[in-house]
């Protein structure tokens, strides 16, 4: 009776075991495809900003007003705000010079590495 009781008392804290891992692999499987999901979003969000910066950079008259609108019309999430010397359109982060002139453009909110135009 004392060995069956070892052997099942053995079996039920592997079993405790194993399903503890199963559920923590499981949680962290769920938490990184979701993270992946957010991340592909500002990804995306980004590109489609860059491609119609693009196209209205192709035009002579590309003032400071028109590609803050095309990249607000390419994702229209949230309102442009300055930080940092950018003026920050959705996941893009535009720097103008005096005359209107974009300059530079970064993505994301890591200025502090950005490497800077000349």
């Amino acid at each position: 009776m004392k060995k069956t009781t070892t052997a099942i008392s053995l079996l039920v804290t592997a079993l405790v075991i194993t399903n503890t891992w199963w559920a923590y692999r499981l949680l962290d499987m769920g938490i990184s495809y979701t993270y992946q999901g957010v991340s592909l979003e500002e990804n995306q969000q980004a590109l489609s900003q860059a491609l119609a910066i693009i196209k209205t950079l192709g035009t002579n008259d590309a003032s400071r007003k028109k590609i803050v609108l095309a990249a607000q019309a390419a994702w229209p999430s949230s309102e442009p705000f300055e930080k940092d010397g950018y003026l920050w359109v959705g996941r893009l982060g535009l720097r103008f010079n005096e005359d209107g002139r974009l300059v530079d453009a970064v993505s994301g909110y890591k200025i502090k590495g950005a490497a800077q135009s000349p």
